[in-house]
C-alpha cells in the first residue's frame, strides 16, 4: 500500500509505530548477544553459536536499512509487512540454530505478534500468530521427518516421541493464538483510552480557551490571590482599570497592590475560614497615573474541586461613570424642582407685569409729565420689557412648546438669524460673520423655529463673547454615516471628556424619519475671549452665566431643544482665541420641490 493512499494523521501513527519497532528490535537482539557472549566466553553453550552471531548481525543490518528506509517516509504500511515477514524468518532460523524443538527461543515470537496487533490490530496479529504457529510445526516436522537436518544439541542423543513433538507445536501454537487475542484486546483498549483522552484533551482545551476568553473580555476586573495572599491573575479589564500591569503585580501580598486599603481583603487573609458575605463594598483606588477612583469590589472564596479554600477572587468595577451618572439624575431631580418652581413664578409674574406695562403706556401718554418724569417712564417700560424676555425664557425652558419635525433646509436658516442679529442692538461693532456650506444644499431632521431659536442663542452667545469685535464663522457639512461620528462629548454636566450616545433618545420623536444616512454638523467659532475650563464644564447648566447681565438660560434652552430633536451639541474653547460650537442633527432629504442651491452660493459673508 502506497503513503498515497493512507490519510496523514494515519501515516504519521504509523511510521511513529515502525520507529519504536526498530528501536525494540535493536533492543532484543542487544540483549541477546550480550547474553549469547557472556555465556560463550564462561561455558560452552549446548549449539553451535556462528550461526546465532550470524543472525544478529543480520539483524542490526536489516535494522538499519529499516531506519534509512523510514527517514524517506514512504509506503509505511509495505514497510510493517517486510519488516514482521522477516521478523517471523528471522525467529524461525534462530530457533532452527538453536535446538529447534529443544531451542528455548521460540518465545521471541511472541514479540513479532506484539508487533502486529501495534500496527495493524486483530487482524494482523492473530494472522502473524498463524504464520508463527505454522512455521513452527513446519520445522519441527521437518526435523523430525529430518527434511532438514536438525542441529546438534547437546542433550538430544536420542530422539523425541512423535506424542511430545505434537506436544510442543500444539502448546506453542496455544500460546501464540492467547498472545494474539491478549494483545489485539490491549492494543484496542490503548487505543480507545487514547481517542478518548484526545477529546477530553480537546474538550478541556476548548473549555480553557472559553474560560479565558470570557475573562479577558469581561468588562469587570477579577483577579485572584492565593491563601498566602500572593496576586495570581489578573485580566485585562483589571489592568485598563488600575493602569497596572500584571508583570508589576505578579506574586505581590495583597497589601502591596492598590486594593491595600480595602477591608475586605484584610478581614478574609486574617481569617481564611471564616464566611464572607459577598456584598460589593466602595474604596478609593489610587491608580497607576496617580488618580484616585471609586471601586467596587466584591469577594468570594476560591474554592477547589474538593470544597477545600485555596485562595480569594475578587471582582471589582469602576464607579467613575456611575457616580456621574447619579450626581446628574440629582442634579436632573434639582433642576426639575426649580424649573416648576421657575415656571410658576415666572407665569405669576407676567400677569401683574403685563398691568404694569399697560399703565405706564397709558401715562406715558400724559403730555403734562415733565422730562425727568417721562424719563423715569422710560426705564420702567424698559426693565417690564427685559422682565417679560426673562420670563419668557423661564417658561420656554420648563416647558418647551411641541416639535414638528420636518426636512429643513440648513443654510437659508442660519443666513435668517445672522443677517437678523447683525442689525440688532447686540451685535457690536467691528464685528463680522462668514456662512460657510461644504455640501450645498444640506437639510437636517429639525422643527424650523426651535431650530432657528437655537440658532439665534448660539450667535447672540458668540457675539457677546467679542465685545471689541471679531469674526463669527458658521459652517455646515454632511457627515457621512454614525460610524464617522464617532464619540461625542457632552459639556452639559460631566464636562468634556465623556462619551455620549452616537444617537439619542428624543422625548418628542421625530414625525417623519430620515431616509438619507449620516448626520450634518453646524459648527459656530468665534474669535472672542474664550471660556476657562472650570466655566465651560457648566456652561449648559441652567441659571449658569459669566456675564453680569445674563440668565444662564440661552444654552441651557438650546442644548434642550437640541436634544430633543435627537441630537448633540457640544463647546470647545481655549481662554484668548475663542470658542467653537458642534451642533450635530439627523440629516434629512430635500423636498422635491426645493431646487438645490448653485455651488458659488455655498460661501457667503457680512458685517454688522
Amino acid at each position: 500500500m502506497g503513503a498515497a493512499s493512507i490519510p496523514g494523521d494515519e501515516r504519521a501513527g504509523t511510521l511513529h509505530k515502525l520507529k519504536w519497532l526498530t528501536g525494540v528490535r535493536l533492543l532484543l537482539a542487544s540483549i541477546l548477544l550480550g547474553s549469547a557472549v557472556i555465556l560463550d566466553l564462561g561455558e560452552r553453550l549446548p549449539f553451535s553459536t556462528t550461526p546465532l552471531y550470524v543472525l544478529l548481525g543480520c539483524t542490526f543490518g536489516f535494522s538499519l536499512l529499516y531506519a534509512m528506509a523510514l527517514r524517506a517516509q514512504r509506503f509505511t504500511s509495505a514497510q510493517g509487512v517486510v519488516q514482521l515477514a522477516l521478523d517471523l524468518l528471522l525467529v524461525t532460523l534462530l530457533v532452527h540454530y538453536t535446538g529447534g524443538p529443544d531451542s528455548a527461543l521460540p518465545f521471541m515470537s511472541i514479540f513479532v505478534i506484539f508487533a502486529a496487533a501495534n500496527l495493524y490490530g486483530q487482524q494482523g496479529s492473530l494472522g502473524v500468530a498463524f504464520l508463527s504457529s505454522v512455521s513452527y510445526a513446519w520445522l519441527v516436522l521437518a526435523e523430525s521427518t529430518r527434511f532438514i537436518a536438525p542441529v546438534p544439541f547437546a542433550g538430544s542423543l536420542t530422539p523425541r516421541p512423535a506424542g511430545y513433538t505434537v506436544y510442543q507445536v500444539f502448546i506453542h501454537a496455544v500460546a501464540f493464538l492467547a498472545v494474539a487475542l491478549l494483545s489485539s484486546h490491549l492494543v484496542e483498549r490503548l487505543r480507545q483510552t487514547g481517542q478518548e483522552l484526545e477529546r477530553r484533551g480537546l474538550d478541556l482545551r476548548n473549555l480553557q480557551t472559553l474560560h479565558e476568553a470570557i475573562v479577558a473580555t469581561i468588562p469587570s476586573g477579577i483577579m485572584t490571590f492565593d491563601l498566602a495572599g500572593r496576586l495570581i491573575s489578573f485580566n485585562d479589564a483589571a489592568e485598563r482599570i488600575t493602569g497596572y500591569g500584571f508583570a508589576a503585580l505578579q506574586d505581590q501580598p495583597w497589601h502591596a497592590t492598590p486594593f491595600a486599603p480595602c477591608e475586605t481583603l484584610e478581614a478574609f487573609f486574617a481569617n481564611p475560614s471564616a464566611p464572607l458575605d459577598g456584598q460589593a463594598t466602595e474604596v478609593e483606588l489610587r491608580r497607576a497615573d496617580g488618580r484616585t477612583i471609586p471601586v467596587g469590589i466584591a469577594c468570594s472564596a476560591l474554592l477547589s474541586a474538593d470544597e477545600e479554600i485555596i485562595g480569594l477572587v475578587a471582582i471589582f468595577q469602576d464607579l467613575t461613570e456611575r457616580r456621574k451618572v447619579e450626581e446628574r439624575l440629582r442634579r436632573a431631580d434639582r433642576l426639575g424642582a426649580l424649573g416648576h418652581l421657575a415656571a410658576n413664578i415666572a407665569h405669576e409674574v407676567r400677569n401683574p407685569l403685563a398691568a404694569i406695562s399697560g399703565s405706564v403706556e397709558v401715562l406715558r401718554e400724559d403730555e403734562s409729565l415733565a422730562g425727568s418724569s417721562r424719563d423715569l417712564l422710560e426705564i420702567i417700560l424698559r426693565e417690564a420689557r427685559r422682565l417679560k424676555l426673562i420670563t419668557g425664557q423661564f417658561l420656554d425652558f420648563a416647558k418647551p412648546h411641541p416639535m414638528l419635525f420636518r426636512p429643513c433646509a440648513l443654510r437659508p436658516l442660519l443666513e435668517e438669524t445672522l443677517l437678523l442679529l447683525a442689525k440688532s442692538s447686540e451685535w457690536q461693532p467691528g464685528t463680522r460673520w462668514e456662512l460657510a456650506e461644504e455640501t450645498p444644499g444640506l437639510h437636517g431632521l429639525a422643527d424650523p423655529d426651535q431650530l432657528r431659536q437655537v440658532a439665534w442663542n448660539l450667535c447672540l452667545n458668540a457675539a457677546q463673547s467679542m465685545p471689541e469685535g471679531g469674526t463669527l464663522t458658521v459652517t455646515v457639512r454632511a457627515l457621512p454615516d454614525e460610524g464617522e461620528q464617532g464619540e461625542l462629548v457632552d459639556s452639559s454636566s460631566s464636562g468634556l471628556g465623556r462619551p455620549i450616545p452616537a444617537v439619542a433618545e428624543s422625548t418628542n420623536p421625530p414625525m417623519h424619519q430620515s431616509t438619507v444616512p449620516g448626520w450634518v454638523e453646524i459648527t459656530l467659532r468665534d474669535t472672542g475671549r474664550g471660556i476657562p475650563a472650570e466655566a465651560l464644564e457648566r456652561i449648559f447648566d441652567p441659571f449658569f452665566t459669566t456675564r453680569p447681565s445674563g440668565t444662564g438660560l440661552g444654552l441651557a434652552i438650546a442644548r434642550k431643544i437640541v436634544e430633543s430633536m435627537g441630537g448633540h451639541i457640544r463647546a470647545e474653547s481655549q481662554p484668548g482665541i475663542g470658542t467653537i460650537f458642534r451642533l450635530r442633527l439627523r440629516r434629512a432629504p430635500a423636498p422635491p420641490d426645493v431646487p438645490s442651491p448653485a455651488a458659488d452660493r455655498a460661501a457667503i459673508s457680512g458685517a454688522g
